[in-house]
């Protein structure tokens, strides 16, 4: 069946997005988003929202902006969605999200110099070591790792926006690991053929992951039909 046919006639669908659904984007994640020039993106989630929002008659757009900004930004409508999201009790009360579209396996990446602690898939065994770990501080990791960010050795977990930035500094001896989405760190060390990094096998958290929408620009007759044809299209 063509869900795209469950929104006819065409003014139904113009009705659900006047206007080009905004993508936020806060630098390349790849396989996910990337940047292929000033004005093209690409990646395996960007293009599947395209999809979608395509069977749909919507149109989408995308805008840089800090990590920061993000959470703020699609608060107010300002941006539409972003890719790639976990649920949590806060985030359900404040946006919309889709069903979940594939699963995240977020894994610890170290220098292979180093050696590990006892349960290297435990983010306490590396922290309490006085061990410095980074991550995306905007990122949803699972409650025991919000519970030691808000910890005693909560100073041991540090906020790098970019997976860029935490390779950079792990490989300068800066931090002692960092937690990432498998895939995308795979991803970095064969394009940048890196050869002293190794990634814990056992991951940190696996999760579901979401488009998650702006509640201040769309609304719930949006993602229903938003969910009809991401089902049928990742099924």
């Amino acid at each position: 069946m063509c869900w795209c046919c469950l929104l006819s006639p065409p003014v139904l669908a113009n009705a659900l997005c006047p206007e080009p659904l905004t993508l936020v984007y806060t630098g390349d994640w790849r396989p996910y988003i990337y940047r292929e020039n000033d004005s093209r993106y690409s990646g395996q989630d960007k293009t599947l929202l395209a999809e979608v929002l395509e069977q749909m008659n919507c149109e989408l757009s995308v805008l840089p902006l800090p990590e920061r900004r993000v959470e703020k930004d699609l608060l107010t409508g300002r941006i539409d969605v972003v890719i790639a999201a976990s649920k949590n009790t806060q985030r359900l009360r404040q946006f919309w999200f889709s069903v979940p579209y594939r699963i995240q396996h977020n894994v610890l990446v170290y220098r292979q110099d180093q050696p590990l602690p006892a349960n290297p898939s435990l983010l306490r065994a590396w922290i309490t070591k006085s061990r410095i770990i980074a991550l995306n501080g905007g990122g949803w990791f699972g409650h025991e790792v919000e519970r030691l960010k808000n910890s005693e050795y909560g100073q041991r977990i540090l906020h790098l926006e970019s997976l860029e930035s935490r390779l950079e500094m792990l490989r300068l001896g800066r931090i002692d690991g960092f937690i990432d989405d498998l895939l995308a760190v795979q991803d970095y060390i064969k394009a940048e053929n890196l050869t002293d990094l190794k990634i814990v096998e056992q991951p940190i958290h696996v999760t579901p992951q979401h488009f998650m929408f702006s509640k201040a620009s769309l609304d719930s007759e949006f993602i229903q039909a938003f969910n009809q044809i991401l089902i049928e299209m990742t099924d």
